[in-house]
């Protein structure tokens, strides 16, 4: 189990706010989040905040560092309240306003800091594509893009970790139906499509914590621990190797063995 207290902050822009229906409805994949974390974790007390700012930027005039400079450094050191982890989603804005990549990553690094020089663990997203029609400008800002990400997903630092949301939610590589189910427009989601984002945030945030405790639970000498009983148990949630593990969660149940971590 992770700590009896859990407190996250969801930060980004506008897919952090739930952004959809040009700007009438606001559904931040951090409410299905915190479902999911609560269905496998009943007995620790889940905090999450969310700050998403529609249009700002990473970089320049954007006010993302300041931002988080107010969840971790207030004027007053007597608000603050340490959080357990920061999820952080940057750089849409900025790519679509021409900025080079390695200044966006450079900024980046910087909100990211912010976190982990206050002992909070970083889950850095990806920038998700987005729809865009062909040509030489969709050919550059794609390039920029993976350029971005490739940054983002090889960058080491204690405590830092990343989730590729690029690959989790494509554009182009849903079908039809889909797109029209989870794509609100050609930047944003639906509300289901941030459920969704959630959903997927939300499973491999919950192996992390699982994994994590393994880890610790671990002896001085390497050893692990007695395994517990039916660890190697198929339960009948499982016995469909080809569901995703999302489904179960979506029915109420997660199933996570010891040696399914090893």
């Amino acid at each position: 189990m992770p700590p009896s207290k859990l407190r996250i902050l969801c930060f980004g822009d506008s897919l952090t706010e739930g952004y959809s229906g040009w700007g009438s409805c606001f559904t931040p994949y951090s409410t299905k989040l915190k479902e999911m974390l609560r269905m496998a974790f009943p007995d620790v007390d889940v905090e999450i905040v969310t700050d998403g700012l529609s249009g700002d930027l990473v970089t320049g005039e954007g006010s993302f560092l300041t931002r988080m400079e107010s969840h971790f450094a207030p004027r007053n050191p007597a608000d603050y309240k340490p959080f357990n982890w920061a999820i952080v989603l940057g750089g849409t804005n900025d790519l679509g306003s021409d900025i080079h990549p390695n200044q966006i990553f450079e900024s980046l690094t910087q909100v990211w800091d912010v976190a982990l020089s206050r002992k909070c663990k970083v889950l850095a997203l990806t920038v998700p594509e987005i729809g865009s029609s062909a040509g030489r400008m969709k050919e550059l800002l794609d390039f920029r893009r993976d350029k971005l990400n490739q940054m983002i997903k090889t960058y080491k630092k204690p405590n830092y970790y990343t989730f590729d949301l690029h690959a989790a939610f494509p554009f182009y590589a849903m079908s039809e139906a889909d797109r029209e189910r989870y794509w609100d427009d050609s930047v944003h989601f639906t509300p289901a499509g941030y459920d969704r984002m959630g959903n997927k945030i939300g499973v491999t945030f919950v192996n992390m914590l699982v994994r994590e405790q393994s880890d610790n639970d671990r002896t001085p000498m390497g050893r692990k621990r007695r395994m517990f009983k039916d660890d190697e148990k198929v339960f009948e949630e499982e016995e469909d190797p080809a569901e995703p593990i999302s489904a179960g969660l979506d029915k109420g149940y997660i199933v996570v063995r010891r040696r399914d971590l090893d």
